[in-house]
């Protein structure tokens, strides 16, 4: 066998290279659109979280608010009563 290469050959093998090479270059930009979107969502759903943290937060204190008052009024309530019967 020969180690020659003929023009043809090697133009073709230059070809596939290029296409090659091009594919390649396409394919790393496309995957840099998605990693860009991707972050972009990952920023959002990050934002999103947040508030949905801080507005369970706030709900949860809303709700011991409204405990602590349900118990303060009990309390007077029962004071009054227990104050009602003694006179």
């Amino acid at each position: 066998m020969s180690d020659t290469v003929t023009q043809k050959e090697f133009y073709e093998a230059i070809q596939k290279v290029t296409k090659q090479t091009n594919d390649l270059t396409i394919a790393m930009a496309e995957t840099k659109t998605l990693i860009r979107d991707y972050n972009g969502l990952r920023q959002v759903i990050n934002d999103v979280d947040d508030r949905v943290q801080r507005l369970e937060d706030h709900t949860c204190n809303k709700k011991e608010y409204r405990e602590y008052a349900g118990w303060i009024i009990g309390s007077i309530a029962t004071l009054l009563a227990i104050l009602g019967h003694i006179n």
